[in-house]
């Protein structure tokens, strides 16, 4: 029976993968979209419909008649307890939800029990585990995007969302704001330009303080200090102070601000505002219950290359799905740049955390604890500059993602489930916001752990070696790269839907993510341990890019991609099912890998407005100067992928059996294995977790196959990509 469950999952989640982009007559002309009802039939006629799909299917695959009907039971009894969850979505976002969240279940327990009745022997079982753990991860981060992504294409019911920012009516309230401009090693002419767009602003009450961080060269701050005197505002030069861009904003709070403040805004150096942000958005506060407004991060001078229009959609998927689908539970994040905070909230909850590097995410969580709420913006009301390296990119992400974990070391029980307390006012809608916006940047780690498995099984497989423990049927052989297509087409129709980006580069965003993924499954390791991050080496932007320069810049990444071309060259020779899905699942991480150079030339050629080329020259100066090391973390996380992959490549027992669904879902009982038989019947190890995660990746999930994704402006990437975003937070800033 638990293979006609695990059958019927593989035959509903690729039909309602397809289903969920479909497009279907519109109903966002209608206020709402259907009424509740009339979803909740729909929702039930599609199941129905979907049902008999899959009894068909099974039919066809001569399936017992009991088999068939418990497979057809398990779906729509999964798909009836997630009803009242997915009360505001389309149909077809519930199907996609209920079909694959079926066959999540359905695999995990299906693989549990195969892994103990199986006979692989002690080692081989302790394997196994190993693998099915990581397989249950990995089915986490999937729930997590599959929820976004759901939400993103399939939500008619928009409860919470500010499309352009106050009403009219709202517009008369226009509390006292104090917009504060953080600077560390910026081009003086840049830091004027955004205090230009900040002195034009359409409001009647607001100031502007500008904090210097501890910029050394004196050339770059003085001529900002002299513009500020002139044009009658406030600014504070700060040396050898404690607390990065936190201590400088605390110190501005304390020293700095008006008495007359009732919010604080924060404004990167390099935005240039459009007039109206102040009276848009400072009127949202007459809701007296709104802690924090986030408007989305957005980006200029980004059309004129591919790489700068690729890493532009890729942060814009995070404002235009993760942020309005985290705000509808009331879990969005305040960002940083392009955000307000009340003033008093700020205060309560003990102003900016000088320990952790992501102190704007960090402060949205204390707010939401203490009981305000949150609101995300749709309009964009300014643009800034996007990182103009590949290295200074990996910084960034280095940087989101080690403050991401400081953030669930230090909070992690404020993101448990749980009912609301004095201590903890947030419900279940934004725990789960934030505990999966932070996990999800360990699918980049997970997506690393699974290639280095891939490599271990292709050097099996080319070297003749014997059975590995996880043995496929042909049935699943052939399911493998079918549930890896769909869910890399999946992630990235998502991020062309979410963003407007072409197909290309949709393509060329994910990729970017990806790319970026050693980068982030060291920072979500050393944010276990460490107390302080040590920053990647963003090294100097030669004048003259070259091929040399740009694989140096990312050795680590060059590395891997050899060896992903080596193992999918071997595996191939070596012919065989295991030969061949082995090497069509080294494809993808290998050629995201392959990517990091590439990104790094095409960042380092593109053209360039002359302010922005020099900015380019001088990227170094802002995203870190202390030179990478081997952590000890790093160091036990190796160790540990070395044992488990031992343990995951002991010959199995002599009477092993193979985890084929098909023949006990026909009525037979499959037959013992032996050691003798040849060694192309195996595959990787990593290969048999792709029908637990591939049905649901996207942008930012990790799984063993070449469809994972990492983080977002992550989470990842937007948090990680490996997708990833866009992590996420995730790939999120």
């Amino acid at each position: 029976m638990l293979a006609a469950f695990l059958l019927a999952g593989l035959v509903a989640a690729p039909v309602a993968t397809l289903a969920l982009f479909t497009r279907t007559i519109s109903t966002r002309g209608r206020a709402g979209g259907w009424s509740s009802a009339r979803r909740l039939v729909l929702s039930v006629m599609a199941t129905v419909v979907l049902a008999a799909l899959v009894a068909g299917a099974l039919h066809l695959l001569h399936v017992t008649r009991a088999n068939t009907i418990a497979g057809v039971v398990g779906l729509l009894a999964f798909s009836a307890a997630w009803l009242p969850a997915t009360r505001p979505w389309a149909a077809r976002a519930h199907l996609a939800w209920a079909a694959t969240c079926y066959l999540f279940t359905s695999y995990l327990v299906y693989m549990l029990w195969w892994t103990f009745v199986s006979h692989l022997g002690v080692l081989g079982t302790i394997g196994a585990l190993i693998l099915w753990t990581m397989e249950a991860f990995a089915a986490f981060l999937g729930v997590a995007y599959l929820w976004e992504l759901c939400d993103a294409l399939g939500r008619e019911a928009w409860t919470r969302r500010v499309a352009e920012g106050a009403a009219v009516e709202q517009r008369g309230h226009t509390p006292f704001v104090s917009l504060q401009v953080p600077a560390y090693n910026e081009p003086p002419e840049m830091v004027i330009e955004t205090l230009r767009s900040l002195v034009a602003l359409d409001y009647p009450s607001y100031e502007v303080i500008v904090i210097d961080d501890n910029t050394d060269d004196e050339t770059l701050w003085r001529p900002v200090e002299t513009w500020c005197r002139e044009h009658d505002l406030k600014f504070a030069h700060l040396a050898d102070w404690p607390g990065y861009k936190s201590g400088a904003l605390n110190y501005a709070l304390r020293e700095m601000v008006d008495p007359r403040t009732e919010l604080i805004g924060v404004i990167d150096a390099d935005y240039q505002l459009d007039p109206q942000f102040l009276s848009a958005c400072a009127p949202l506060f007459a809701d007296p219950q709104v802690g924090f407004i986030q408007a989305p991060q957005d980006y200029r001078d980004w059309r004129q290359a591919p790489f700068y229009r690729r890493l532009y959609y890729s942060y814009k998927y995070f404002f235009a799905v993760s942020q309005p689908s985290r705000n509808e539970r009331d879990g969005a994040i305040f960002a940083g740049t392009m955000g307000l905070i009340r003033r008093d909230a700020l205060e309560r909850a003990g102003g900016w955390d000088e320990w952790c590097i992501t102190e704007d995410a960090e402060l949205s969580l204390r707010l939401l604890r203490d009981g305000w709420s949150g609101l995300h913006v749709d309009r964009s009301f300014g643009v800034g500059v996007m990182p103009l390296t590949f290295e200074a990119l990996k910084g960034q992400r280095f940087r989101w993602c080690f403050g991401g974990i400081q953030i669930l070391r230090r909070h992690w029980r404020l993101m448990l489930p749980g009912r609301r307390t004095r201590v903890n006012r947030m419900d279940q809608g934004q725990r789960w916001a934030y505990l999966s916006g932070a996990v999800q940047w360990y699918g980049d780690l997970l997506a690393v752990t699974f290639f280095l498995f891939l490599l271990l099984g292709a050097a099996n497989v080319a070297l003749g070696g014997g059975l590995l423990f996880r043995k496929l049927s042909g049935f699943l052989i052939a399911a493998i790269p079918l549930l890896a297509v769909l869910g890399l087409v999946r992630a990235v129709a998502l991020l062309r839907r979410g963003t407007g980006a072409s197909w290309r580069d949709a393509l060329g965003a994910f990729m970017v993510w990806q790319s970026t993924s050693i980068v982030v499954a060291r920072a979500s390791v050393q944010g276990l341990f460490a107390k302080e991050a040590e920053f990647l080496r963003t090294p100097k932007t030669a004048e003259d890019a070259r091929w040399w320069d740009a694989v140096r810049g990312n050795l680590p990444e060059s590395l891997f991609a050899l060896l992903g071309i080596a193992g999918i060259v071997g595996s191939a020779s070596a012919g065989g099912y295991g030969g061949v899905v082995t090497a069509a699942l080294l494809v993808w991480p290998t050629a995201a890998f392959v990517s990091a150079p590439l990104n790094s030339l095409g960042a380092q050629r593109a053209a360039l407005p002359a302010e922005l080329a020099e900015r380019r020259r001088t990227e170094f100066r802002r995203f870190g100067t202390h030179p990478a090391t081997v952590t000890v973390a790093g160091l036990m996380a190796v160790v540990g992928a070395v044992v488990a992959a031992g343990l995951l490549l002991a010959p199995a027992g002599q009477r092993v059996v193979s985890p084929n669904p098909l023949s006990p879902a026909r009525g037979h009982h499959p037959s013992p294995v032996r050691q003798s038989q040849s060694p192309s019947a195996s595959t990787s190890p990593s290969a048999s977790t792709s029908p637990s995660t591939s049905p649901s990746t996207t942008p930012t999930t990790s799984s063993p196959t070449s469809a994972s994704t990492s983080s977002t402006p992550t989470s990842s990437a937007p948090t990680s990509s490996a997708t990833s975003v866009p992590t996420t937070a995730s790939s999120s800033p």
